[in-house]
């Protein structure tokens, strides 16, 4: 489960002395088989929770990977981790989708503030994955396929709708066909725009690229003249 983690202004307001401290925290740098990263756990029950975070606590905001349970001993043991920082943390807002921390070590306090982000169904993630395998598409390529894909369906629709206007004027209904290319893939939203495109240049016949030169009376036997002369290569 994904997390958006964000750090919140204000940490001494947020601080509020008769709120009780919900238990300890840790924060530790780590580095496994798929690079570094920083673990933020957090003191239940005889147990530990927590995220897996990408950067640490940066302003903007960064993505953390929801930790199952870990056992109490994280708190005082670091193993092969760096410890980063160590305290008490209180709850200011818990639900199953957000969650608000106040976190008060040895680094200082920091007000944090980590919400659930969509994820993909078992149904749409396993469609998305046999499409990487038939397209030969690797993950790590997959943002700018998808972007480049997005945009060329864009334009193809901004292209079409324009033509639409332009064909059909007043009667060009752009609601409804924006709403029936959406639902195509793109070969055949390019197929529709193929059809507009050839009834523009049957309204508007594009003018050749090039044009007989314009002799002035008189003068077209010196030019046929000529132009033998380099035929015959004199």
């Amino acid at each position: 489960m994904y997390w958006k983690i964000t750090v919140l202004p204000g940490a001494r307001e947020a601080s509020d002395p008769e709120r009780a401290p919900a238990g300890r925290f840790v924060l530790q740098r780590h580095h496994d088989g798929t690079g570094p990263h920083w673990d933020l756990r957090l003191e239940q029950t005889g147990y530990l929770v927590g995220w897996r975070l990408e950067h640490p606590f940066p302003d903007e905001g960064c993505w953390a990977l929801e930790k199952g349970p870990h056992p109490m001993r994280w708190l005082e043991q670091d193993g092969d981790a760096a410890r980063e920082d160590a305290g008490l943390y209180t709850v200011l807002a818990w639900s199953k989708d957000a969650r608000e921390l106040l976190l008060e070590g040895r680094k200082g306090t920091r007000a944090l503030r980590a919400e659930r982000m969509p994820f993909l169904s078992p149904a749409a993630a396993r469609a998305l994955q046999e499409t990487m395998d038939e397209m030969a598409v690797d993950a790590a390529s997959l943002p700018a396929v998808l972007r480049d894909g997005v945009t060329a369906r864009r334009r193809a629709i901004a292209r079409f709708c324009g033509l639409g206007r332009e064909l059909d004027g007043s009667t060009f209904d752009e609601i409804v066909w924006r709403r029936t290319l959406e639902s195509l893939s793109l070969d055949e939203l390019t197929a529709h725009l193929r059809a507009y495109e050839v009834r523009f240049d049957h309204k508007y016949p594009p003018s050749p690229a090039s044009h007989p030169e314009t002799l002035p009376d008189g003068e077209h036997g010196a030019w046929t003249e000529r132009a033998m002369g380099i035929v015959r290569g004199g």
